[in-house]
């Protein structure tokens, strides 16, 4: 896998603080002709889960050979391992904390190593701060093309988030909100493919809040202004949502929402 520069930044930091920019300027202090892309910064605070999430939706839509960078770290300082993974088509970076492991499981994983060895990390390292110390260094040199046999010893296991299950029996799917996007739209954690295996050609509705959704449309501009409505989103995940507004204002409710796919 040829490297190509790119460097990939999820986190919780926001952008009013300067940690996400001291990442970048960590970065390119190891290479400066790296290409820095913000995936987001606006992960909710300490929200493992949505890290995870948005990182399956986003990674695969960089080339071959992209660093992807992903801190949600609540337990910055702790015994948790800093990892790097090496898979057929990227690398990933974060802490052990299971927000790499819903990607891993999509990706054909080659190695997986802890972070140890300069010089893929600062001289000295904070107790709060393993983006700037850890996460940043070792994407800089990895992305310059130093080898990620490098980076640290191997390891074999590393911690699987909780995600959310999407459970089904003979006639019913239920999932649950597991992100809501900043115009308001209520993302599920039912993907497409599984939702169309399950319905098949059989007739369906879909149940959120008091609202029955008696089909999938295919545009906000399907259903009046201000109604609700279901839909896919563009990353292929059952979203609840409303042409002109806010279904998060609309339902008065977030993530974890609980949604229902009935055979009918």
């Amino acid at each position: 896998m040829d490297m190509n520069g790119i460097v990939t930044f999820i986190t919780d930091f926001g952008t009013t603080d300067p940690y996400a920019g001291i990442m970048k300027g960590i970065v390119l202090g190891a290479n400066n002709h790296a290409n820095i892309a913000d995936i987001t910064h606006q992960i909710p605070a300490h929200d493992i889960i949505s890290g995870a999430f948005t990182l399956v939706r986003a990674y695969r839509y960089f080339p071959t050979g992209t660093v992807h960078v992903a801190v949600v770290d609540p337990g910055v300082g702790t015994s948790r391992k800093s990892i790097a993974v090496k898979t057929e088509n990227y690398y990933f970076i974060g802490p052990d904390n299971g927000i790499l492991s819903p990607v891993l499981g999509i990706e054909r994983v080659q190695e997986i190593r802890e972070i140890t060895n300069q010089p893929f990390l600062l001289n000295e390292i904070s107790n709060t701060f393993h983006g700037r110390d850890i996460f940043a260094p070792c994407a800089g040199h990895l992305s310059a093309g130093k080898s990620f046999s490098y980076i640290g010893p191997e390891i074999k296991r590393i911690k699987h988030l909780v995600f959310p299950a999407v459970k089904r029996d003979n006639t019913i799917m239920t999932g649950e909100v597991v992100s809501v996007d900043s115009f308001g739209n209520l993302i599920t954690t039912i993907s497409e493919k599984a939702f169309k295996s399950f319905v098949g050609k059989k007739e369906y509705e879909i149940l959120f809040g008091n609202e029955r959704f008696p089909s999938i449309m295919l545009s906000y501009a399907d259903v009046p202004e201000s109604q609700p409505l279901a839909l896919f989103g563009s990353c292929g995940y059952l979203e609840i949502s409303m042409n002109g507004g806010s279904a998060e204002d609309y339902f008065m409710t977030g993530k974890g929402g609980p949604v229902t796919v009935r055979k009918v």
